[in-house]
């Protein structure tokens, strides 16, 4: 039970970086913004996609450990190869840059969370 991965609990775990934020809500969306920001600034267009004009939404999976570190990276829906580990990259330069999630609780407690990430290639 200890190593279960949980799918839904009562506190999702969320990007750092907005604890200040009273309101939960407000600390989640604000959370959403802050990580939307990094992967957005990270993602690299690759030129192999961009001459194909490839688009589309990857949905990258992972858990967030107890400790907020992220594992068991994977994409679950996929869109092109490059793209694709585009994508992952991203996601794995969080553990890269030592960035850690505020862990998911159920009782008051860290649990492991599957979370999915979709991520959106658009070309301008």
């Amino acid at each position: 039970m200890e190593d279960k991965i949980f799918k839904v609990i009562e506190d999702m775990p969320r990007f750092p970086g907005c604890e200040e934020e009273e309101d939960i809500k407000k600390r989640r969306q604000c959370a959403d913004k802050k990580m939307l920001t990094f992967l957005y600034n990270e993602i690299r267009y690759p030129e192999e996609a961009r001459k194909n004009r490839t688009e589309g939404m990857i949905v990258v999976q992972f858990v967030v450990e107890k400790d907020g570190s992220l594992s068991n990276i994977q994409a679950v829906r996929k869109i092109s190869d490059a793209l694709d580990q585009e994508a992952l990259r991203v996601v794995n330069l969080m553990n890269e840059q030592n960035i850690r999630w505020i862990a998911g609780k159920q009782k008051g407690k860290p649990v492991r969370v599957q979370f999915n990430l979709p991520i959106r290639f658009k070309l301008a």
